[in-house]
């Protein structure tokens, strides 16, 4: 399975928000720094990235909840508890 990792918490948050990635989980990285992961099968994490950069939208709500969940996941990341996987919910 191809996963694709970012440490940018609003890329994380759109690609959570608008279910673009399975979510995987949240883990510590080399740097101390939280690194998000998502599956990626299909290797299109570098285009959904270009969409973010250049402005996509993601209803309000949306990103909210997400960012709300993902800080929660990073405190635990931080804490050192296991990786919190997330149900698989994509929709590609």
């Amino acid at each position: 399975m191809n996963t694709f990792r970012t440490k940018r918490l609003a890329l994380a948050c759109f690609l959570h928000a608008n279910r673009l990635l399975p979510y995987q989980g949240a883990e510590n990285g080399d740097d101390n720094r939280v690194c998000f992961v998502f599956a990626d099968d299909q290797n299109v994490a570098p285009q959904l990235e270009m969409e973010f950069d250049g402005g996509a939208k993601v209803p309000a709500v949306n990103v909210f909840s997400s960012q709300t969940y993902l800080r929660r996941q990073i405190a635990a990341a931080q804490n050192g508890e296991p990786r919190n996987e997330y149900p698989s919910h994509a929709r590609r």
